[in-house]
């Protein structure tokens, strides 16, 4: 093991819970900066994954898994730090640092793999559970199952146990995956020590990074309601401020 990867491992985040709004403010403002000096790349991003969406969103049409739009939207934003791999590449050459990954890709494909992992065993979960309130019955469509929801008993409990069973899922996926890609980005370092470095900075910074998950997922929600339009600018943005709440909690505990 090398001098420069010991280190890695031994640094942790520091614990900087004071004033969580004004850092979260900077974080974005930093990654609007970002977008707007890397516009061309930072747009195909985002229409790139409005794409994906859209796609993956008719597939379930087609096939007849509509009503699993729901679960999947909300099991995509597990995915969502993988797909910003690039985008942290940039912010890291925009600091001087060069755009390679220091990890071995390996690495990166391995956290991608249990993201994946999670993401699958939530969509099966959702699917337990809707067997569980609505039978073993027939789909009778999105929009039909959509009004159940939230005009019977047994969908409004469905809401509610689905939403905390997903908030378990959502909760564990972005402790271990919100600083182990950047990470894996800028340092070298295992899959498995950047995904428990992000699960220990994310617990010791719980406010802030409670705060952080909030903004994230009602940006993400503006992105849905908007019929994912939204999220072609604030994909990217968000990604770039990703990478400058890694660098806040990590780089100056790691360069000092």
């Amino acid at each position: 093991m090398t001098e420069d990867h010991a280190v890695s491992l031994r640094s942790k985040a520091r614990i900087v819970n004071e004033n969580p709004v004004e850092r979260i403010s900077l974080w974005l403002t930093s990654g609007i900066a970002d977008f707007q000096k890397h516009l061309p790349v930072a747009i195909t991003y985002g229409v790139g994954l409005v794409a994906l969406g859209w796609g993956a969103t008719w597939l379930l049409w087609q096939v007849g898994l509509s009503w699993m739009m729901l679960p999947a939207m909300a099991g995509a934003m597990l995915l969502g730090p993988m797909a910003t791999v690039g985008l942290y590449r940039l912010s890291r050459r925009q600091q001087g640092k060069g755009g390679d990954s220091i990890a071995a890709p390996g690495q990166i494909f391995l956290v991608s793999v249990v993201m994946m992992i999670l993401l699958l065993s939530w969509i099966r979960a959702a699917t337990l559970l809707f067997a569980i309130f609505f039978g073993l019955h027939p789909f009778p469509g999105f929009l039909e199952s959509l009004q159940s929801l939230f005009t019977t008993p047994s969908g409004v409990a469905l809401v509610l146990i689905g939403s905390a069973v997903g908030g378990l899922f959502a909760a564990l996926g972005f402790a271990i995956s919100v600083f182990s890609f950047p990470m894996l980005v800028d340092r070298d370092i295992d899959g498995f020590s950047a995904m428990g470095l992000s699960f220990n900075a994310t617990t010791q910074n719980f406010r802030l990074m409670l705060l952080w998950a909030a903004c994230v997922t009602v940006l993400v929600t503006i992105g849905v309601l908007t019929g994912l339009l939204a999220l072609i600018p604030l994909f990217p943005i968000l990604g770039f401020a990703t990478w400058h709440a890694y660098a806040d909690l990590f780089q100056e505990s790691t360069d000092a």
